[in-house]
């Protein structure tokens, strides 16, 4: 299903949170909420499943104003960072619960623990597991719901690496073969680079740019989204060495060491997926590029840039 944000304003006392957000989400989109905590992306996931209030402008679901709808009568299931699971049931009886259809119930149950690694938890209550196992069962029981809508607050933010690689992976099969709609909150921009379709670059309760993951990576808007985005972030330096009264942007990817008619002092280097990521002081700033080779730190160093960013 679609969904449409239009001028959405959310305060809370006489601090507001959302300032006239307005979104156009596809049918099928996995779409991604990005920013630090405080840009107002929670509150706006809230907003969109019923769990708040706005005080102006529409939500929109497949072309019905939802705006004042109670929560349950939007067609949406949340994941929540702090996962919310009953007590006294048994995870097995946790993921029953949303299943409309009962007959399907149990190889339904069976496809979505396996894949999410809580297959042999099934029998166990909730306080017999650890916080990863319980966030995987909130999971995995939005997940078995086939929602019109599903709605995702930092859902594997208490997986150890591994588990979130996997729990990516399956996640996003899911959606696609459901071709289920998907609003994602993370603060994670690696998470939201390997998952979405399209990104929102969230800051202060407003949204700075929306994207493919490429174009955002590779054509930031302003100096805050090309430092965000990325790993490592951009650098951000006076362009003034190359005539340009701006500040420039650069990837590590784009500085080649070794040769060039740029100096700089190396003043830390990281081993990083087999390559050397080098910190090197230049022009006032700091930026990073690439090398094949340990480098000393205080050493001097040529290198070149291929590519920049104008800000």
């Amino acid at each position: 299903m679609s969904v449409s944000i239009k001028s959405l304003e959310k305060s809370y006392s006489k601090t507001k949170i959302l300032k006239g957000i307005d979104l156009e989400i596809d049918k099928g989109e996995f779409f991604v909420l990005l920013g630090f905590s405080g840009s107002g992306k929670t509150t706006l996931l809230r907003c969109i499943a019923g769990l708040e209030k706005v005080d102006s402008g529409k939500i929109i679901i497949d072309g019905v104003d939802v705006t004042n709808l109670e929560p349950s009568k939007r067609g949406v299931s949340m994941v929540f960072q702090n996962y919310v699971l009953y007590p006294h049931k048994t995870v097995y009886e946790n993921l029953l619960l949303p299943v409309e259809d009962k007959k399907d119930a149990k190889k339904k149950i069976e496809e979505i623990s396996k894949a999410l690694g809580i297959h042999e938890l099934l029998d166990r209550m909730p306080s017999q597991l650890s916080g990863g196992q319980q966030q995987r069962v909130a999971l995995a029981r939005a997940l078995i719901k086939n929602p019109r809508v599903l709605l995702m607050d930092e859902p594997l933010s208490n997986l150890d690496a591994p588990q979130r690689i996997s729990a990516r992976r399956f996640i996003k099969e899911l959606q696609r073969k459901e071709n289920i709609t998907t609003i994602y909150v993370t603060h994670d921009q690696i998470e939201a680079m390997a998952l979405a379709d399209r990104i929102a670059v969230m800051k202060d309760g407003k949204i700075l740019q929306i994207g493919k993951p490429e174009e955002i990576y590779n054509d930031p808007i302003n100096e805050f989204v090309g430092s965000f985005i990325g790993d490592p972030p951009m650098s951000i330096i006076n362009g003034n060495f190359m005539k340009i009264d701006k500040k420039i942007g650069i990837r590590a990817d784009d500085v080649v060491i070794g040769d060039g008619e740029l100096e700089g002092e190396v003043v830390d280097v990281e081993f990083i997926n087999g390559k050397y990521l080098v910190h090197i002081k230049f022009n006032g700033s700091e930026l990073r590029g690439y090398y094949y080779k340990r480098i000393n730190e205080g050493e001097k160093i040529k290198f070149e840039i291929k590519k920049y960013r104008v800000f």
